[in-house]
């Protein structure tokens, strides 16, 4: 096994808080060239490459009756001498997010990649904010299951109707005969169904 950086130690102790966020800190980290990693904020004297993680924006919606999903736009900045050179870093990041098609493999707790388990990202975004800084965008959608809230539910009620034509039109009684083995039958004394 590997000796862990102290990078990596950081990014593991991140992944409490979310593990898709923590793979693509260290995914950049380690396509940026392992500038100094910065998280949640940044100090007055900062090191020089380096990538400021804040915490991302997060919007949320229902996806289906099992799932709902969370939408991240996360704006991490990279600083660098010159604004050529963090933009350079940036570029070399979403070069290699494109290049292994927008997915960023999911790290466990000691570091190592999961094999077939990633996050796919949206395409990526990069810009150059102010000399010396630029600024990339990554932003993708987490699904994720609702609790199951119905385990040991019980049925509450049970409702049966019975749907009578009043249009007037008079039907065969061998049509209405063909039709009375689907009628469920009307239930008179109003307690449960039989």
């Amino acid at each position: 096994m590997t000796a862990i950086s102290e990078a990596d130690e950081e990014v593991i102790k991140v992944l409490e808080l979310e593990q898709e966020i923590a793979s693509i800190m260290k995914y950049v980290i380690d396509r940026a060239g392992k500038p100094a990693p910065y998280y949640w904020e940044v100090p007055a004297h900062f090191a020089v490459p380096s990538a400021y993680f804040p915490m991302p924006e997060i919007d949320t919606g229902g996806e289906t009756f099992l799932t709902y999903y969370m939408d991240y736009a996360w704006y991490i900045k990279i600083f660098h001498r010159t604004k050529e050179g963090a933009y350079a870093l940036g570029l070399a990041v979403i070069t290699a997010i494109r290049a292994a098609r927008n997915l960023v493999p999911l790290i466990a707790e000691d570091g190592s990649e999961i094999e077939g388990s990633w996050v796919r990202l949206n395409d990526p975004k990069l810009k150059i904010l102010d000399d010396g800084a630029a600024q990339l965008a990554i932003t993708w959608r987490s699904r994720r299951p609702y609790n199951d809230t119905a385990a040991g539910a019980q049925r509450s009620q049970s409702f049966y109707v019975d749907v009578f034509m009043k249009s007037g039109k008079e039907i065969s009684d061998a049509y209405a005969e063909a039709l009375e083995r689907y009628a469920v039958p009307l239930n008179s004394n109003g307690g449960k169904p039989e």
